[in-house]
C-alpha cells in the first residue's frame, strides 16, 4: 500500500514535467552548428566562449516541479571576429554535446541521449557544467527562418551564432528572439561573427 501511495506522488510530482518530454530541436526556427575544419582552437577564446555562456544562465533547477527556473540573464550577445569561426564551431558543437557520442559505444550513446530526453523530469537538479546546449548557426541565408525564430522557445540552454551579418539580418534576428526572451525559461546566448570585430569576445549590451 505504502509504495503504491508513493508511486502515486511520483506521478502527480512529475505530471508538470512532462510536457517538456515532447520538446524536439526546432529545425524550423534553427540549424545546427556544422563540423569545424581542420583548424588551430584558441583555447584562451573557447575560456572566454565558456564563461560568457554561463553567466546569468541560472542553475536550471527548481524548487516545485510545476515552477519555472530563474534565468538572471534570458539574453545575451556578444560579437566576435569572423576569423574565430573554426573555433566558434569547435566550442558550440562541444557545447551541444557531439563530442559526448563520438567518445561512447553505439549502445553508450543511445544511454546518453535518454538520459539527456529525460533530464526535464529531475527539476531539483542542478544544470551540470557538461550537460548539452542546442546550438544554431545561422546567416542572412535563413531570412526565411524569421517568422519560426520569433515563435520559438527554447527547450534547453541555447547558443545561436550568426555569420556574415549584413544587410540588418542581426538586428531582426534580435527582433525575433524578444519573444524566447519574455516567454521562455531558458537562457539564450547569441554569437555575432563580425568582420568589423576586434580580437577576443566583444559583449554587447
Amino acid at each position: 500500500m505504502l509504495s503504491a501511495a508513493l508511486a502515486a506522488l511520483a506521478v502527480v510530482a512529475i505530471a508538470p514535467r512532462l510536457p517538456r518530454l515532447r520538446q524536439r530541436y526546432d529545425s524550423a526556427a534553427l540549424a545546427p552548428i556544422d563540423p569545424a575544419p581542420d583548424a588551430p582552437v584558441d583555447a584562451e577564446l573557447v575560456r572566454q566562449l565558456a564563461a560568457w555562456v554561463a553567466d546569468g544562465a541560472g542553475s536550471g533547477a527548481t524548487r516545485l516541479p510545476w515552477s519555472r527556473p530563474a534565468v538572471p540573464t534570458p539574453l545575451a550577445c556578444a560579437r566576435i571576429a569572423a576569423g574565430a569561426a573554426p573555433t566558434v564551431r569547435h566550442f558550440g558543437r562541444q557545447l551541444a554535446g557531439y563530442h559526448q557520442l563520438d567518445t561512447r559505444s553505439r549502445l553508450g550513446g543511445i544511454l546518453y541521449r535518454i538520459g539527456v530526453q529525460l533530464r526535464p523530469l529531475a527539476w531539483f537538479l542542478h544544470r551540470r557544467a557538461d550537460e548539452p546546449w542546442d546550438d544554431a548557426w545561422l546567416s542572412a541565408a535563413d531570412e526565411g527562418r524569421l517568422p519560426a525564430l520569433a515563435r520559438w522557445l527554447p527547450r534547453r540552454p541555447t547558443l545561436i551564432v550568426v555569420e556574415r551579418p549584413d544587410g540588418g539580418f542581426t538586428p531582426r534576428v534580435l527582433a525575433a528572439l524578444s519573444h524566447a526572451a519574455r516567454h521562455g525559461d531558458q537562457p539564450v546566448r547569441l554569437l555575432i561573427l563580425d568582420t568589423a570585430a576586434g580580437p577576443g569576445l566583444q559583449p554587447l549590451g
